[in-house]
């Protein structure tokens, strides 16, 4: 087995600050009208993927793992936002497609982040296996 390098942290600050500001400033951007139906729910989503970067960049400063739940939070997120579009009226096809692929990315990095929290706590509790024939 090859030496795997731990993230910790890192994963969710890389990939979540951009996801988070383009959902935070898409609305004013993008949208010809702050009443957009989709307006509100990228503002709020923007906020709660931030939250989750400076959460990563917190556990990464602290030496911590980001835990799973953070993961599936922003693997949840990421569906939502992926079908959200699909069900509820949007300002037209760029922000409708936008959140669909903004969603995608959100979903794949709340996999990943969940995928290296639940490796590093199954190597943590795993037995050590010294010695041996």
């Amino acid at each position: 087995m090859g030496e795997r390098t731990d993230m910790r942290g890192k994963e969710l600050v890389i990939g979540g600050t951009p996801l988070g500001i383009w959902l935070l400033a898409a609305p004013f951007v993008v949208y010809d009208a702050m009443l957009a139906p989709n307006f509100w729910n990228d503002v709020l989503m923007g906020v709660v993927v931030a939250a989750l970067a400076l959460y990563g960049a917190l556990c990464a400063w602290r030496d911590r793992r980001v835990s799973i739940a953070a993961g599936g939070l922003l693997t949840l997120l990421g569906l939502w936002q992926v079908t959200r579009p699909f069900a509820v009226a949007t300002a037209g096809p760029v922000p409708k497609w936008g959140d669909a692929a903004v969603g995608v990315l959100l979903a794949f990095l709340g996999g990943r982040v969940v995928r290296e929290a639940r490796t590093a706590a199954l190597e943590q509790h795993a037995p050590n296996d010294v010695g041996g024939d």
